[in-house]
């Protein structure tokens, strides 16, 4: 029982290597097997602390690759599809970058290795990530993508700041912190 929210996020993964190969990009297998992607996504988490034992660290690091490779595959592969404004979708990928240096940066300089925050600011980030094909499945291209599409840049950005400066902030590596809010109570912790 303990290992199902692993096999949960390995199964993630594994749709993530699909969704590479599967033609037509934007068609119905490849949008049926990112919206079960991403509700594992969802559950894996919640499994892991509702099943006894299910919590691991191989678990935690775990769903934080399967997390990025989700993003990665919806960057690259999912969104050249979609018909949005050009430079949308490079300040898509901008963001993207900003957000592994920013966790590798102050993760590194602070804690001497790459932390990727669970906080609410992230989750929200992946769920808007998650909704844009969604929108664009049901809508097709226009203004509301496009615009849907800045939003999430915007938000994107600032989870980014907020996890770098979590990073930052916090005297011991804590990937579980909910937001910048919980930085003094984490550090009273560990004095």
């Amino acid at each position: 029982m303990k290992h199902i929210p692993n096999i949960v996020t390995f199964s993630r993964i594994l749709m993530c290597v699909a969704l590479i190969f599967i033609r037509p990009v934007m068609g119905t297998l490849s949008f049926a097997i990112f919206c079960i992607a991403g509700f594992t996504d969802m559950i894996d988490g919640t499994l892991a602390r509702k099943i006894p034992n299910g919590l691991s660290k191989i678990g935690t690091d775990l769903d934080s690759f399967a997390d990025m490779f989700l993003i990665v595959v919806g960057v690259f592969v999912l969104m050249p599809a979609m018909n949005i404004w050009s430079w949308l979708w490079i300040s898509v990928i901008g963001a993207l970058v900003f957000k592994i240096l920013s966790a590798s940066v102050t993760g590194l300089i602070k804690h001497k290795k790459v932390l990727f925050t669970h906080t609410i600011a992230n989750k929200l980030a992946a769920l808007f990530l998650f909704i844009g094909p969604i929108l664009y499945f049901i809508l097709g291209g226009g203004i509301v993508v496009n615009l849907y599409i800045v939003f999430l840049i915007c938000w994107v950005f600032y989870a980014t700041v907020e996890e770098g400066l979590i990073n930052l902030l916090l005297k011991e590596p804590n990937t579980t912190i909910k937001g910048i809010w919980e930085v003094k109570a984490a550090n009273n912790k560990t004095k």
